[in-house]
């Protein structure tokens, strides 16, 4: 019984650390606006690439996350438009913006 509550425990702490660390890039990242790039999970629940907020420019998109770039304040322009997350994209790692060879 003790080995189930203390799996349960870590699984919590993992969870809540994961949940915070998102959630401050995401803070962060709307406050600076420092990546070249911000990225949205799944857009087509929040945004249409054909009535996107002005300013705001496709670098990529599919159906399980867009790369977004804009003029100054756009990130906050996302959030206005309804999306709830918007995470920095940098144009190295896994989900980059680079052009598909």
């Amino acid at each position: 019984m003790s080995s189930t509550i203390s799996i349960a425990r870590v699984l919590a702490t993992a969870l809540a650390i994961v949940t915070l660390w998102y959630g401050a890039m995401a803070a962060l990242f709307r406050v600076t606006e420092q990546a070249p790039g911000a990225m949205v999970i799944f857009p087509d629940r929040y945004l249409s690439a054909h009535h996107l907020p002005d300013g705001v420019a496709i670098l990529k998109w599919n159906r399980y996350f867009a790369v977004l770039a804009g003029d100054a304040g756009y990130v906050g322009e996302l959030y206005d438009a309804g999306v709830p997350l918007v995470f920095p994209a940098r144009n190295s790692g896994c989900i980059s913006y680079r052009a598909e060879r």
